[in-house]
């Protein structure tokens, strides 16, 4: 049985342990270990969590461990994601049972895929992306590394989402419309041209936030 740690004891990590029961392979392929987290009160007053064993960039793995990154934050993610990389560390993809994933889907490491997400078919999924409850995903779509989609964001067919991007809550790109790496897509933004890297957009129609 393998050995679940999550990093990231705060909300998403104690969201992710709270959805466990509901992915697949929990219980029969792995079982969790606990936190990695460098503040160590992060779970004082709560309760029913297992232990903050450590920080990721003090801890030792083992071989049964597997690995499981739970940060909202692209740069974050990634950060943390290397080291354990680094170390030797394997990821693992959370999958909930209630998430139909058409034929020739194709998806990296480290992913999670929340409830009610729908994703179409011949797909490119990188590593470490993660969905959110009721996000859609179209046909053809491409998303890249450390990107996060979020609750009920939508994506339409040969849509591209670059790497380390954001899709809020409710946005929608339209079909065959790109967004770039390190972008960002403000909730209810509706993108219907081209986002450059590194742009945040919000509205409807879309527009880059100015600063």
């Amino acid at each position: 049985m393998k050995q679940l740690l999550i990093i990231g004891a705060r909300g998403w990590g104690r969201e992710i342990y709270n959805m466990l029961p509901w992915f697949i392979g929990y219980g029969t392929e792995f079982e969790v270990k606990g936190f990695l987290d460098d503040k160590s009160d992060a779970l004082d007053g709560m309760s029913g969590y297992p232990p903050i064993i450590g920080s990721v960039e003090k801890y030792e793995i083992e071989s049964d461990d597997v690995f499981v990154c739970a940060l909202g934050d692209a740069h974050w993610k990634r950060h943390y994601a290397e080291i354990i990389l680094g170390k030797g560390g394997r990821f693992i993809n959370l999958i909930h049972k209630e998430c139909p994933i058409g034929k020739n889907t194709k998806m990296g490491q480290g992913c999670v895929v929340c409830d009610h997400v729908g994703i179409s078919c011949d797909i490119s999924i990188g590593d470490f992306v993660t969905f959110q409850p009721y996000a859609i995903v179209g046909h053809d779509c491409q998303i890249g590394n450390y990107s996060h989609i979020g609750t009920r964001s939508f994506m339409g067919g040969y849509s591209i989402i670059g790497e380390a991007s954001t899709l809020h809550t409710n946005s929608v790109v339209l079909p065959h419309v790109r967004v770039g790496n390190g972008s960002v897509v403000g909730a209810g933004a509706v993108v219907m041209r081209k986002v450059k890297n590194g742009d945040t957009v919000y509205g409807n129609p879309a527009t880059v936030l100015k600063i």
